[in-house]
């Protein structure tokens, strides 16, 4: 049975081999066949000098994206035609997204600006929301008509940001809706988004500021006084001095080289007389010669200055009439620098137009003047001092209205008696031994300020300047009359002179019309 069993393993081997054998024949058979074709391939990609390129597409995603808008902490559903299999936002800190179905997407803005969020179906396929979150305006262009329901303002949003456009009816209602708006903004205080004004204010924005400047100063002064000396017939027995009201010195005594003798003389030169002695009365005979010093003097000031000043709201405009004198300012030994000083007629001011046509000033005039009373000789430089009325504040006024921002009123009176005890008090003769001053002084100043909202003027509205109408004298008004000023029939110009004529400057057109002609501009084919 053994023998049987080998003998049966002996037929079944070769049947088995030949089938092994033809499969792996066919296997090597297409091995061969793909490596031909490889190998006949190759050749023809090297003979053409290249090999297949390495290439990668890029696709914007934005192209295929829908836009939608969201305000800011709000949310939208998205539902879809197809169960999603995955959804997902570039940048979670603007754009949180929750999955509550297969087919219904939330999508809520956490955060102003621009995101996307990308939603992926089960078959593969994408859709591709532009997603913007901006601020809710809402309820800030609803506050914003309660603050002031005259203007036209409204808040556009863009990305973080807002935006304030319109008309605004003054320049402060403009600054509080400002503050509103600040309070509406995403972090508000933190550092967030910012409000960007665009707004207009109605109405004129430029102020014309009148301010004048009157002072009336009035001085009054007497002065009673008596210098002199008596000698009498006899020098050498006595002699009196009287040098209490100090208006011209004396100086009388016995000389040290040798005595008098004999009476004194009068004559040329004698003791010389101050500029403060208005009146000496002598007597040779009696040796008597006395000074008097007797003055009533009236004195009248009167300023008045009216700059006048236009600015911008919230812009400082500045005017000066006057000029500039010199200060020596030591620097060194033997070095002097000179530095120079205004005066004159002054004005600062800083004007802010308000609601209902009120104009809040910060306004500073000044007038000075040179005054030499009180000048200072330093160095060889006599250095004048200043008289000054200056005033700063900060005011608020209607249109048109005026208000006296300053004023002063002044009255001094300064008395002075010297006399000689005893003789001085006398009644007529004690007027030999006093003297007397008394002096008084009335000062009254007003600052008075003015503006006005104003338009400028179109160039033939413009009024004649001053001086428009001054005519030049012809040789028989300045030579034979002595006039510096001709009369209406008086040529303009003297002979050989290129300014315009009368006519010629007192031409006025309208400002699509001007243009400059004759002399001084350029002349067309028709001129």
């Amino acid at each position: 049975m053994a023998s049987g069993e080998a003998t049966r393993r002996r037929r079944i081997r070769p049947g088995w081999t030949g089938r092994v054998g033809l499969v792996v024949a066919i296997a090597a058979s297409l091995a061969g066949f793909a490596a031909e074709q490889v190998q006949a391939q190759l050749p023809e990609e090297q003979e053409a000098g290249m090999l297949l390129p390495y290439t990668a597409q890029v696709r914007d995603l934005s192209e295929d994206a829908e836009r939608l808008h969201i305000p800011y902490n709000h949310s939208v559903l998205i539902e879809t035609s197809k169960p999603s299999e995955r959804v997902q936002t570039i940048d979670p800190n603007i754009v949180f997204v929750q999955s509550i179905s297969p087919t219904q997407i939330l999508v809520t803005g956490t955060g102003t600006g621009v995101s996307q969020v990308i939603i992926w179906a089960e078959d593969g396929q994408q859709k591709i929301f532009q997603v913007s979150v901006e601020v809710d305006l809402t309820a800030l262009n609803a506050a914003l008509d309660v603050v002031d329901p005259l203007s036209e303002v409204e808040a556009v949003p863009l990305l973080e940001n807002v935006v304030l456009t319109g008309t605004a009816s003054s320049t402060e209602t403009a600054e509080r809706l400002i503050e509103v708006a600040d309070l509406f903004m995403p972090g508000s205080g933190t550092g967030g988004g910012i409000v960007q004004n665009h707004m207009t204010v109605a109405g004129e924005q430029q102020v014309l500021l009148r301010c004048t400047v009157a002072e009336v100063s009035r001085s009054a002064a007497r002065q009673l006084g008596i210098d002199g000396f008596l000698a009498g017939e006899n020098f050498r027995d006595a002699f009196v001095v009287n040098q209490l009201s100090r208006v011209n010195p004396i100086n009388i005594g016995a000389l040290a080289s040798e005595n008098v003798r004999e009476n004194l003389l009068f004559g040329t030169p004698g003791i010389p007389l101050q500029p403060l002695v208005p009146l000496s009365l002598g007597f040779p005979r009696a040796q008597l010669q006395v000074f008097i010093r007797a003055l009533a003097d009236n004195s009248l000031l009167r300023v008045l200055a009216e700059p006048n000043l236009v600015a911008v709201s919230g812009e400082t405009a500045s005017f000066l009439v006057g000029g500039e004198f010199p200060i020596p300012v030591p620097q060194g030994v033997d070095q002097i620098t000179i530095e120079f000083r205004e005066f004159g007629a002054r004005l600062n001011f800083t004007p802010v137009v308000r609601g209902d046509q009120r104009i809040r000033l910060h306004v500073a005039p000044e007038v000075s003047e040179l005054d030499f009373s009180a000048a200072l000789t330093s160095g060889g430089f006599s250095v004048p001092g200043l008289s000054q009325r200056r005033v700063e504040t900060t005011i608020e006024v209607g249109n048109g209205q005026t208000i006296a921002m300053a004023g002063l009123l002044s009255d001094e009176v300064r008395g002075v008696a010297s006399r000689i005890p005893g003789i001085g008090d006398l009644p007529v003769l004690g007027a030999l031994f006093r003297s007397v001053e008394y002096r008084r002084r009335i000062t009254e100043l007003v600052i008075l300020v003015t503006p006005e909202l104003i338009a400028p003027l179109n160039p033939n509205q413009v009024p004649p300047v001053p001086g428009e109408d001054v005519a030049a004298p012809d040789d028989f008004e300045l030579y034979a009359l002595g006039l510096l000023e001709g009369g209406p029939g008086s040529a303009m110009t003297p002979a050989g002179d290129l300014s315009p004529t009368q006519e010629t400057a007192s031409v006025r057109t309208q400002p699509e019309d001007s243009g400059v002609h004759g002399p001084w501009g350029h002349a067309t084919e028709s001129d």
